[in-house]
Formats: structure tokens, sequence, C-alpha cells
């Protein structure tokens, strides 16, 4: 496995979800990830994944038979008109195909990555998925990517136990609502709260025999990347290293950076390659494929910056330098003390 490639999972497809005039989730999003990886030379030494529309089968292992209903009608109405399923969340002519699509792209990826095909997988997907819970299509996303794909991993024997790392700057509802009785899945965020959708506390730590394996880190805004590796450091990897994965996935929101414009935080191009090297260290010591998938994240340039930090850590490349750069020096002085909340996700997790 050591010599296989790291796969890149793009398609035109994903961008033809079109929503609404300046609305942050766009197209533009991928084009500025895409332009860069291509323009670097990064792209190049990817291995292709295909997008595959996924199965019902597939979907219906996280969502209900409603949702999956519900989007279907949505998407043969919006071949003629905008259909709005809240006031953030909209289908255009393209949306279903390309929800489809993302799906079953990530699946795609994870199938690859967990037979030892492919080291690991960058997945560049749209819409993205992690507040779709079982029952709702939210925030941006329809179909849950990532739960669709550690699910099949699950069921079809691929992984014995997955671990999800979600540090988009919004809590990924869906995610937990899907896996909070499933003892074989560790599904983690640290996201910004008080912040939409207004789920995610600490003491949220899975339900029955998954007691355990739900981990939050609710962060107050202004953290930056010394307070994210600190929750790394002190908390998340020990966590995981314990609960011992046998395939790690993460869902790459690149919201909590400090250009985004919807959110506070703090984190910089170094710090999301500071993340990466960590997960990588993870993975290698536990002998765990990683598969990426992407989130949130609405700077253009922050985020294609990010993206690539990633990627090359993934590719195993020296950094870059980020033009980008750190967060302003007024803004990094008023960082919070997360002293506290370090303590008490330690203590309820286990870790003395």
């Amino acid at each position: 496995m050591t010599d296989s490639p790291v796969g890149l999972l793009r398609d035109l497809a994903f961008r033809e979800h079109e929503t609404t005039a300046n609305h942050p989730e766009r197209p533009d999003r991928l084009v500025a990830i895409e332009q860069l990886l291509d323009d670097s030379g990064l792209a190049g030494r990817l291995s292709p994944v295909e997008a595959r529309p996924v199965s019902d089968e597939a979907l219906r292992r996280v969502h209900s038979p409603g949702l999956i209903e519900q989007l279907t009608a949505a998407g043969r109405l919006a071949e003629s008109r905008r259909v709005f399923l809240d006031q953030d969340t909209a289908l255009g002519p393209g949306s279903l195909k390309a929800a489809r699509l993302a799906a079953g792209g990530v699946l795609a990826a994870t199938e690859q990555v967990a037979r030892g095909d492919l080291k690991a997988a960058f997945c560049l997907p749209r819409p993205p998925g992690h507040h779709a819970t079982p029952s709702r299509a939210m925030g941006f996303c329809f179909f849950n990517n990532v739960a669709v794909a550690a699910a099949h991993a699950l069921e079809a024997g691929l992984a014995d136990r997955v671990a999800v790392i979600d540090f988009d700057v919004h809590h990924g509802n869906g995610t937990q609502d899907i896996f909070y009785a499933e003892p074989r899945l560790l599904y983690v965020s640290l996201h910004q709260s008080p912040h939409y959708p207004g789920t995610g506390r600490l003491e949220e730590t899975g339900d029955g025999d998954a007691a355990g394996t739900n981990l939050n880190l609710p962060l107050p805004a202004g953290c930056g990347d010394a307070e994210y590796l600190r929750c790394f450091d002190d908390v998340i990897l020990p966590v995981a290293r314990r609960f011992r994965p046998s395939l790690l996935m993460v869902s790459a929101g690149f919201d909590a950076h400090w250009r985004d414009p919807l959110a506070a935080q703090n984190l910089s191009g170094s710090g999301y390659r500071a993340i990466a090297e960590r997960l990588a260290a993870l993975a290698g010591d536990l002998g765990a494929p990683q598969v990426y998938a992407l989130e949130g994240g609405y700077d253009l340039e922050a985020i294609a910056w990010a993206v690539r930090h990633c990627v090359e850590v993934l590719l195993g490349d020296p950094p870059s330098a980020d033009p980008v750069g750190p967060a302003p020096a007024d803004r990094a002085a008023a960082a919070p003390n997360i002293d506290a909340l370090v303590a008490q996700a330690r203590t309820i997790h286990g870790l003395g």
C-alpha cells in the first residue's frame, strides 16, 4: 500500500449544482480549488477517481426513504424552477445529479482507499454533506456524503471501525445523528459555538453501546492555530488512537480560516497543514488509510490554498509558501483561553 497513489475526486457535474445568486456555497469554490491544483502540478500527480451515481441502497443505510423520495421529487421540479428545502438550501436543474454523484463519488474513493488501490484520497464534491440528517436536507447539504461512504465501508466489511474527523467550523449535526448509536464509528467535531446549527454539546458522547464514540469540542469564537492544534494533541488524537479505526475519514471544511465570511475563527493555511500532518501521522501509526471530503469554506483564495496544503501532506511534499498568510496580529492576540474546555473534554472521555 505504501506505493499506491493518492486519489482525487473531481467532476464538472459538481459545478452544475446552482443555488441562488450570491450564495456562498457556489461553483466558484471548486473552480478556485481545481485551478490551483492544476496550475501547481499537483492534480497531475493524483489518480483520478470517477464519480458515479449513488445507489438508493447505499443512501438507505443512512437516510430515510422519505428523504430520498423528497429529494427525488424536488429534483424533478427543479428542472423547471428553483426549489427551496429551507432558506439556505435550494435545488436547481443540475443539483440532484450533482448530489447523487457527490455521495457516490466519495463512496467510490472510499472503496478504493479501503481496498488498498489508493493510499489516500481527496474528494471535491458539491453539494457538501455533513448537515444532512437521516430525514432532513439542510445547511447547503442534501445527502451526507461522508456518512454514506462510512456506512458502506462498515456494511461491506471494508473497515471494522471508522473514525470521522470533522474540522468544519459548523457542527456536523447530520453525521452525529446518523452514527450516535453506532459503536463502530467514532465521530469527532471541533466547531465554533454558539454557531449554526446550534448543536454539538461537549456532553453529547453517544448512546447505548456507542457511549464514548461521539466527541464534540465546541470552541468559542477567536480560536486559531494554537487552540485547534491543542485540541488535536490533548484530546482528539488520544481518543482516536484508543479507538483504533481501520479507516480515517475527514469532513474537511475550511471555514474556520480567518478569512472566511461565515465564521469568526482564526485558523491559517499553515494551521490546516499542521492538522493534516497530525492526521497523516495518526493514519500511519494505525495503518488506517485516509479519505478527505470537502465540506464548507467560502473564501475562494483561502479554501484553495488550504486544500493545497492538505494535498501536499498526502503526497509527502514540503510546504508551499501561503500567500494568504496568518490571521492579523490583533485577532490572534485576542484568542480565548480553552483550558477549561480541554480539561472537561479529557475528563468526559476518560483521558484523566
